[in-house]
Order: structure tokens, then C-alpha cells, then sequence
């Protein structure tokens, strides 16, 4: 059996971007101890772990989803398109809505004050929304029939 090239580039991307959200949840989980050991930290970044933490059971689904799905991908089961379909769409879906409200929100004086951290934000939401269309684009592209680009009548 073989695998369509495009499936193993969506199946490299899934496990990519598994990787480093389980990379992720990890850490928030060794940041929560840290501060409940005493390490201190400001009110604000204590704020943002909390909601973090809250966060945490969907975040490591999502990783859990995205390496199922690679795995499946890599090793050609049918159903693991679904599943790479439904982590891209989640991760599209909350990328472009992060990019929106990264963009809207946006304080103007806020590249004065801090330059580089906004748009270090919106770099990295890009890309991650840029990697899932990416998925998208290859599981899409290992659906369509293969085109005869080169003039000769296929056999």
C-alpha cells in the first residue's frame, strides 16, 4: 500500500504541530508548580496561568487529536483524514479569531512601549494558522485525481 505524498506532508505537519502544543501543555503544567512552589511572578502572569490551567484538558485533546491524526495519516488509515480535517479546522478557526482580536485590539501606543510583542503574537498565530491551511491544502490535494500534466493521454 502506498501512502499519497500529500498525506505524509499533512501527517509531518500534524505531528509538528502535536508536538509543540504537548510541548506546551507541559509547560504550563511545570509554570503551574513552579508558582505554587513560591517562584514569583507578576499578578497579571498569574492571571494568565490560571486561565491557562483552566484551558489545559482542551489544549492537550488538541495535541492528542493532532498526533492520533498524524500517526493514522502516516500509516494510511481512511478515517484519519477526518480526524486531521476536524484538528486543522479547530486550529484555523481559533488562530484566525486570535489573529482578529490580536489585530483589533491592538493598542496603538503599544509598538512604542514594547516594540517586537505584538507583532511577535501575530507571527506566531500566522503560522500556525498558515501550517493548518497547509494540512488542509495536502489532504485536499491527496483527494483530487491525479492530473495528466505533462500532454500524453493517460493508458
Amino acid at each position: 500500500m502506498t501512502i499519497h505524498p500529500a498525506r505524509v506532508v499533512a501527517g509531518v505537519l500534524l505531528l509538528g504541530g502535536g508536538l509543540v502544543v504537548a510541548v506546551s501543555s507541559l509547560a504550563i503544567v511545570l509554570a503551574r508548580i513552579l508558582v505554587e512552589a513560591g517562584m514569583s511572578v507578576r499578578p497579571a502572569e498569574t492571571v494568565l496561568l490560571g486561565d491557562l490551567v483552566a484551558l489545559l484538558p482542551f489544549i492537550a485533546a488538541f495535541a492528542g487529536a493532532n498526533l492520533v491524526a498524524a500517526f493514522g495519516l502516516l500509516s494510511g488509515k481512511t478515517w484519519a483524514d477526518a480526524v486531521a480535517l476536524g484538528s486543522a479546522a479547530v486550529a484555523i478557526t481559533v488562530g484566525g479569531l486570535g489573529l482578529l482580536l490580536v489585530v483589533v485590539g491592538r493598542d496603538p501606543v503599544a509598538p512604542i512601549a514594547s516594540p517586537g510583542s505584538g507583532a511577535d503574537g501575530i507571527g506566531i498565530l500566522a503560522a500556525i494558522t498558515i501550517v493548518y491551511l497547509a494540512v488542509i491544502v495536502a489532504l485536499h490535494a491527496a483527494r483530487s485525481p491525479r492530473r495528466n500534466t505533462m500532454g500524453v493521454a493517460p493508458a
